[in-house]
């Protein structure tokens, strides 16, 4: 299990590497993340980012997924993963 973390607002949040089906690493981040990120409306002119940091944040991020799904071990994380993105993984 690889783990980084990424610093917003004063605030580290856990997120897990994994590795798709290319070999590449792709960052997964919690739905607290993404809420710290965009925490305003996708009408807002900034499309609800909190400011132009979180919008290259959230750009980083491969996909957000709640705490338990983001604890689960690499197998079954990949699993979870596959289900909204199966040609990725």
């Amino acid at each position: 299990m690889i783990t980084t973390k990424i610093e917003f607002g004063g605030v580290k949040y856990p997120c897990r590497m994994v590795e798709d089906n290319q070999g590449e690493y792709m960052i997964i981040g919690s739905t607290a993340l993404l809420d710290a990120l965009q925490p305003g409306s996708f009408e807002d002119e900034n499309e609800g980012f909190a400011n132009e940091e979180a919008s290259d944040i959230y750009d980083e991020i491969f996909f957000f997924t709640d705490e338990r799904t983001l604890a689960l071990p690499d197998k079954e994380l990949v699993e979870e993963l596959k289900r909204d993105n199966p040609e990725w993984f």
